[in-house]
């Protein structure tokens, strides 16, 4: 988790048993925590992490190895080198009581990967994330160490580096997936499985612990200003059709809305909880232009009239104009939210009635606080 540049101090776990919990983060310019919307993307991406073994190199304040602890990972190792970074990162692990199932050291990333294949040890998911602008000769020479070494077969590494540096790969390692965010790219390798034209490992090798990557990942934008039943009724139902759903909240410059986009995520996330397979973010600009960023190639939209459907409609034939191979889904909300929207409940609470039916407990609190009446 090291870098050139700086970042802010309001480092989280996302998501598991140690959901909300602060992490320390080392001064300096030297330090890159890895952004929550990253995170959030690397995690759904490979779905419950429960029983793994986790390899952090370049660690750092150890977000993404403490993150996966949390999420249910048997194990992780932390490499990082330079001993104040360090010294803050065994912090983090006393302070979440993690030390148990987590261990530091201090050294180089290939240092490490020699003393740990030299132990005999394999990792079912490594995370690397060198400083920005690392030789690419010296990133794929350590990716080949990791897939030659401690990689189980079927494992996975996930790779942070800077948009403009040179994609990540090395041989025994075929790209499974990539994504930008801003001037982050995050590549996901895997260690090749062997086929039927290809030797593999041995009768003795480990037996294969990563799910295939290559489902359809399917979008759902909307402002989410707040989220309501209905709409969790749609994720829910739209989880059951795809393995990976981005649930995305639109950010609309030109409108003013009830809650930030860091509150309707935060809302979100706490109605959601720790779904596998689900991915929240934020998004501003054209919807096809996010899609084709991500890699979406179907967006669910959520119908409750015919007024509803011609307006999709058009939006529909429209971003088809625009992205032929993005493809529209609706899927009609359900009986008991059909009369459900996040407008129609802001009004009532305005007048007192009580919407806690509709919404989260989360949201009708926030609602009440920020729109019920005042008494005196």
């Amino acid at each position: 988790m090291a870098g050139r540049r700086g970042s802010g101090r309001g480092l989280r776990v996302i998501a598991g048993v140690l959901r909300g919990r602060r992490l320390r983060v080392p001064p300096g310019r030297g330090v890159r925590p890895t952004a929550d919307r990253v995170r959030e993307a690397v995690f759904s991406s490979f779905g419950d992490p429960s029983g793994l073994a986790v390899l952090d190199l370049f660690a750092g304040s150890g977000s993404l190895g403490i993150e996966a602890l949390s999420r249910g990972a048997a194990e992780a190792v932390f490499v990082e080198r330079d001993e104040r970074v360090a010294e803050v990162l065994r912090r983090n692990l006393r302070e979440l009581e993690l030390e148990g199932r987590a261990r530091v050291l201090r050294c180089p990333a290939s240092t490490a990967c020699a003393r740990l294949a030299a132990e005999g040890r394999r990792f079912d998911l490594v995370f690397v994330d060198p400083p920005y602008g690392s030789p690419a000769a010296e990133l794929a020479a350590l990716l080949g160490a990791i897939a030659r070494d401690l990689l189980v077969v079927g494992g996975l590494v996930v790779v942070e580096t800077d948009r403009r540096d040179p994609v990540a790969s090395a041989a025994g390692l075929e790209p499974a997936r990539e994504r930008t965010y801003g001037d982050t790219r995050i590549v996901w390798l895997s260690r090749r499985r062997p086929g039927p034209n290809r030797p593999g490992p041995g009768p003795d090798a480990p037996e294969e612990s990563m799910p295939d990557r290559s489902d359809p990942l399917a979008l759902f934008p909307a402002s989410f200003d707040p989220v309501t039943n209905g709409h969790l009724d749609l994720i829910h139902r739209a989880r059951r059709v795809f393995e990976r759903l981005v649930v995305a909240v639109a950010h609309n410059v030109e409108k003013k809305g009830l809650f930030t986009v860091e509150e309707r995520l935060e809302m979100l996330r706490d109605a959601i909880g720790d779904l596998p397979g689900i991915e929240l973010t934020s998004f501003d600009g054209l919807l096809v232009d996010y899609a084709r960023e991500i890699g979406a190639g179907v967006v669910i939209r959520g119908l409750r009239a015919m007024s509803d459907f011609e307006y999709e409609f058009e939006m529909a034939l429209m971003n088809r104009h625009l992205y032929p191979e993005f493809e529209t889904l609706f899927m009609m909300t359900s009986q008991q939210f059909f009369y459900v929207s996040s407008s129609r409940l802001k009004e009532l609470v305005r007048f007192g009635a009580d919407i806690r039916e509709f919404v989260p407990p989360l949201v009708a609190r926030r609602l009440e606080e920020r729109l019920g009446r005042r008494s005196g």
